[in-house]
């Protein structure tokens, strides 16, 4: 009965801890694709950022759309961040 316990509660930990390991991991992913481009202020706000990393990028390229125009080459690094 002890081990049916012990493996329930692994399983419900890692049930618990799986969604904040896969945000942590989405992170650390757009943070080294983006490392070239990001300002000091995009590193401040992205850390600030209360959201997942994808709606994050998605608001960078949105702005750099707006700045930039369409389909500008200076948005790449934002475009193949969301991919």
């Amino acid at each position: 009965m002890k081990i049916f316990a012990a493996c329930a509660a692994l399983v419900l930990i890692a049930a618990l801890a799986f969604p904040f390991a896969s945000d942590a991991y989405a992170r650390y992913k757009i943070m080294h694709k983006l490392a070239p481009v990001l300002t000091q202020p995009d590193r401040v706000a992205f850390e600030a950022w209360n959201g997942d990393a994808i709606s994050f990028v998605k608001s960078l390229y949105a702005r750099c759309e707006l700045e930039n125009g369409p389909g500008a080459a200076s948005c790449t690094p934002y475009r193949t961040a969301l991919e």
